[in-house]
């Protein structure tokens, strides 16, 4: 049977999409060399992190709030706020950056793979499980690919 989808508080889908293309913004004036890049990265990708962690996910698509689980919603924020810290910490040639972003990347990972179950398990999860997903799944493979390309590279 179909069954509408809900969609998310708009308030919390405009903080996203403006911090991700905060984000964006931020890494084409890094690749350009412009000025204000670092202040661009630092405040997208912390104001990023910190709507991820912990309770970014309170805000994703479910027919019912009992119809998300809390302990997935706050494994899954702090995975993606170490992912987005990680690339932060990378991006600027801070100490740990390598290590946060591959801890990011096997949390997503991690969280990916639990996700899934859930969704398997509890089929009425499905719309709540598919957000965690697909964040996890993009954000952990775009942390994989800078780390594994980047690293050890002279900056």
């Amino acid at each position: 049977m179909f069954q509408a989808r809900p969609e998310l508080h708009p308030a919390a889908r405009t903080v996203e999409l403006v911090c991700i293309a905060t984000v964006i913004t931020a890494c084409a004036f890094k690749i350009m060399h412009w000025p204000g890049a670092a202040v661009l990265i630092i405040v997208g990708g912390c104001s990023l992190a910190l709507f991820y962690f912990p309770f970014g996910y309170r805000t994703l698509p479910a027919p019912k709030q009992t119809d998300q689980l809390l302990w997935l919603t706050l494994l899954a924020g702090k995975a993606l706020a170490l992912v987005m810290i990680g690339m932060v910490f990378f991006i600027q040639h801070w100490p740990y950056g390598g290590f946060f972003l591959l801890a990011g990347t096997i949390a997503c990972g991690a969280v990916a793979l639990v996700a899934a179950w859930v969704r398997y398990k509890h089929q009425r999860l499905d719309m709540y499980c598919d957000g965690l997903l697909a964040r996890c799944v993009i954000l952990g493979l775009l942390a994989w690919f800078i780390w594994a390309t980047f690293q050890g590279l002279p900056r």
